[in-house]
């Protein structure tokens, strides 16, 4: 076999695009463990603070959001920035600034909602209903509930176990838009968010949350270009990569509506599972301008958050 000067740039090259994704990881790593420290520090401080001032009403709650009520939504892209001239996608160019995530879930008793490792989707969730064995082709009859291979991991690998009955007075909903980026990774945002607990939904409070937020919602993507990309040789990886939850977060009180109306005092969001990975099968790859998703892979699973409310009014227990 020979070893030739093109073969040995190409793997110099490969070496150091392996070593740079290294690098970008561990320094991500770096700015998860500080900006959670710092929650931390900044939570308890908070709870000495409302001591003082008197906000003596705290309660937990549970939000559940499922897939078609959640979006990601993204800034169109320059082309020149995100593809490179031989077609392929330069993810490091992506711009995420004004990137927003928009949710409405309803609102539970943690003590009615259990939360259950799962190592893996099932045949009921739906995520892979094509055969290995069968032709991509769209024209073709294989939509079948067999041989689903393709497993995806959850975020967290937990899920609800059981779902209670929803009411419709009880809700959590809102947006996130990311203010602060450096390429693929948002490092703060800028959330105004609702919660209402009651009243027929008109018994809400306003929350403002605008803070440090680091997250990097295409770590797996930008890891493992395979992950659902039916053409690769390797072919659709998912079920060996287990997405990352998003780091919680603190919010502000800043009123509210029907019986909180004047209500002041803060909330911490922390989600504790999450859905598959988002399906970017290709980026404007061979000169095509177009973003698409594999519908082979739709996102499955549920969002699930935990949020813990010290305000100055009474709460009520969720339904």
């Amino acid at each position: 076999m020979k070893f030739t000067a093109a073969a040995a740039i190409t793997l110099l090259g490969l070496t150091a695009f392996s070593s740079t994704i290294t690098i970008n990881c561990v320094k991500a790593n770096e700015l998860k463990l500080r900006a959670r420290e710092k929650m931390r520090k900044d939570r308890a401080e908070r709870q000495l603070q409302a001591n003082d001032a008197g906000l003596v009403f705290s309660r937990g709650y549970i939000c559940i959001t499922r897939q078609q009520d959640f979006a990601f939504v993204i800034p169109q892209q320059k082309r020149r920035s995100i593809v490179s001239k031989d077609g392929t996608v330069q993810f490091s160019g992506l711009n995420l600034l004004g990137s927003s995530t928009i949710q409405s879930g309803g609102i539970y008793d943690p003590a009615d909602v259990q939360i259950v490792d799962r190592l893996g989707t099932s045949a009921a969730d739906n995520f892979d209903k094509f055969d290995d064995d069968q032709l991509l082709d769209p024209n073709d009859d294989f939509f079948t509930n067999e041989g689903k291979n393709n497993r995806g991991q959850f975020a967290g690998q937990r899920q609800p176990k059981f779902i209670p009955q929803k009411d419709p007075g009880f809700f959590f909903n809102g947006e996130c838009v990311a203010t602060q980026v450096t390429g693929p990774q948002i490092l703060g945002h800028s959330c105004l968010l609702n919660l209402c607990l009651g009243g027929g939904g008109y018994n809400c409070l306003a929350i403002y949350a605008g803070s440090k937020f680091v997250f990097n919602p295409f770590e797996q993507v930008l890891i493992s270009t395979s992950t659902f990309n039916c053409d690769d040789e390797r072919g659709p990886n998912a079920g060996e990569i287990v997405p990352s939850l998003p780091p919680s977060y603190p919010g502000t009180i800043i009123g509210g509506t029907g019986l909180f109306v004047g209500a002041v005092g803060y909330v911490d969001v922390t989600t504790i599972t999450g859905s598959t990975l988002t399906p970017v099968q290709r980026f404007g790859f061979d000169g095509d301008d177009d973003s698409d998703t594999s519908a082979l892979f739709p996102q499955a699973g549920y969002i699930t958050q935990k949020i813990n409310v010290v305000t100055n009014v009474p709460l009520p227990v969720a339904p």
